[in-house]
């Protein structure tokens, strides 16, 4: 056991050595070694730790802002550098009331975005006053659970000098930056009082050693390392690009393109710079990879900061919404009546594509950019499998390949990489030529089949121009508004408050759509393809074999639509 003139002796030095009894400066008849302590209480470089210094639970001080005492930790923020100096700079006294420590967006003129909460009928949430008051100001206690600076020490880490007449933007963001790890702090466990939880924990704590007379175990607040550990430059730049970029829905961008910005700097910038090279070793296990980084984005504070960032700006998603089956039942019978009233014969190859397109994504639960993949040369290929197929009275549920082999089915072939892949391959799915609900998805893609013979393509891309080039997303997109449109105006089978222009799209409707009507069920061809988490590579003509054992999966839940 270290005896206790030891521990204390450790705890009062800043470094030591010790010197055994033989040494040129120690003679052997001393017998026991010497022990050196060298105490440096005025430096302002390392080591940090300045055995002299008031701890950090008896911190007392003046708020930056309101000038009151603040004398207990529990009470107020204080800097990590409180009563320190770092690089030469005069020591940090700065401290507030939490009340004190509030967002300068307002009197800088900097407008933070905060996402606006609202009933589905626009009114503003009964607590959004509440939600913004928890985002706006500080929490007492925050520098006890986090590596809290002050915006003047930061400002000497970041750019080397003290804030001067011009830097309020910047100061302001930084500001912002430690607000919403704040908020991220206290989001772990739900509840704002979580901070508050933790000092009082500690304060009793404190409390019981001073009773027992144990030394206390708690690290000290600072200071700090005078670089940035924490990506507090990164952090800064997400803010000032959310206050510069546009969104797309709302006047700012969203979240998820924010957190862009950190993968930037982490995946492209980071690792490969030397740093980031030197830590490229990663402990792995199967599929799974760990590496140890010292990389600023990567810290827990980081972490912190993203969760309240994300609870601030909120997340504004306008994805495309599902469509019930009835309506795109009756889409393809209206695109089927137009085409056939067409007397451009180029203008009705155009709708009848624009059918198989609607006709393949939505039985095969596919994405719009899965649905351009279908291959042309596939689909011609299988056109003959499964065509006289008969449904049997009784089907179980788990068929064998015999039974799938004699059930009405359509192959949809594709050819290229979808989502999740790192290569192109191809892919082959059999569903029912005729769902329940009268979707003829073999008259749709025998009628595709047939306008590219006519075209004179055999290869290639199946939705394609008569040239070959692959068709236009934005024009089947254009279409499929126009149609549903029209069902909304001359049916109830969407409602009037929706607005269609907003609310689908080729992207993900179809999809929704088809994990809506069967849960999903439907794209576990994904997953039965994998194979000990590698995908098996076939040619064309060895892949049926594989579609055949899919079926009880693909036809059954294609059917049911």
């Amino acid at each position: 056991m270290t005896p206790r003139w030891r521990r204390l002796f450790w705890k009062v030095v800043d470094f030591s050595c010790e010197i055994p009894a033989g040494s040129p400066q120690w003679p052997s008849n001393m017998y026991e070694p010497l022990w050196l302590g060298i105490v440096l209480p005025f430096t302002h470089h390392r080591p940090w730790q300045l055995k002299r210094a008031p701890s950090f639970w008896d911190w007392k001080g003046k708020c930056a802002k309101c000038s009151g005492p603040v004398e207990a930790m529990e009470e107020g923020i204080f800097c990590a550098n409180f009563g320190h100096s770092i690089l030469g700079f005069p020591k940090c006294n700065r401290v507030w009331h939490a009340k004190c420590y509030e967002c300068l967006g307002k009197k800088t003129g900097i407008d933070f975005p905060i996402k606006e909460m609202e009933d589905e009928q626009g009114n503003p949430w009964y607590k959004q006053a509440e939600r913004e008051k928890r985002i706006n100001y500080g929490i007492a206690g925050a520098h006890v659970v986090m590596p809290f600076q002050c915006e003047c020490c930061w400002m000497q880490v970041l750019e080397g000098r003290a804030p001067k007449v011009g830097d309020e933007l910047l100061v302001a963001c930084i500001m912002r930056v430690n607000l919403d790890a704040m908020t991220g702090q206290a989001m772990t466990g739900q509840s704002k009082d979580t901070i508050k939880q933790h000092v009082n924990r500690m304060r009793r704590v404190l409390n019981f050693n001073k009773r027992y007379g144990k030394t206390l175990s708690f690290a000290p607040r600072g200071p700090l390392p005078a670089e940035d550990m924490v990506g507090m430059g990164t952090a800064v730049d997400m803010i000032i690009y959310s206050l510069e970029a546009v969104g797309r829905n709302d006047p700012y961008v969203q979240f998820s393109t924010l957190r862009q910005v950190r993968s930037s700097a982490t995946k492209k910038n980071y690792d490969s710079s030397p740093q980031g090279v030197m830590e490229g070793t990663c402990f792995s296990r199967g599929t799974s990879k760990v590496r140890i980084s010292e990389c600023p984005t990567q810290s827990e504070f980081f972490g912190v900061f993203l969760n309240g960032l994300e609870y601030r700006m909120g997340v504004t998603s306008k994805a495309n919404l599902p469509v019930s089956i009835r309506v795109i039942v009756e889409l393809l019978k209206r695109v089927k009546s137009d085409a056939a009233s067409m007397e451009d014969e180029a203008e009705a190859d155009q709708l009848h594509k624009f059918g198989a397109f609607v006709a393949v994504c939505t039985a095969g639960s596919l994405r719009g950019c899965e649905g351009f993949l279908t291959d042309l040369s596939g689909l011609i290929s299988n056109i003959n499998r499964g065509r006289n197929g008969v449904i049997p009275t009784r089907l179980k549920d788990d068929f064998d390949e015999d039974v799938a082999e004699r059930l009405p089915h359509v192959v949809i072939t594709l050819l290229g990489r979808v989502k999740s892949e790192t290569n192109e391959d191809t892919h082959q799915l059999a569903v029912a030529s005729t769902t329940r609900s009268g979707i003829e998805v073999r008259w749709w893609i025998e009628k595709l089949v047939q306008i590219c013979r006519s075209e004179g393509r055999r290869s290639g891309p199946a939705f394609a121009t008569p040239d070959g080039k692959l068709a236009s997303s934005s024009e089947f997109n254009a279409m499929l508004h126009k149609y549903l449109e029209e069902i909304q105006a001359q049916t109830t089978l969407i409602e009037d408050k929706i607005v269609v222009r907003e609310s689908f799209g080729i992207s993900r409707t179809f999809r929704k759509t088809a994990e809506a009507k069967v849960q999903d069920k439907m794209n576990r061809w994904r997953s039965i393809e994998n194979a000990d988490g590698k995908k098996p590579r076939f040619v064309m003509r060895d892949l049926y074999a594989g579609v055949l054992a899919q079926m009880p999966i693909t036809w059954r839940y294609s059917y049911a639509l």
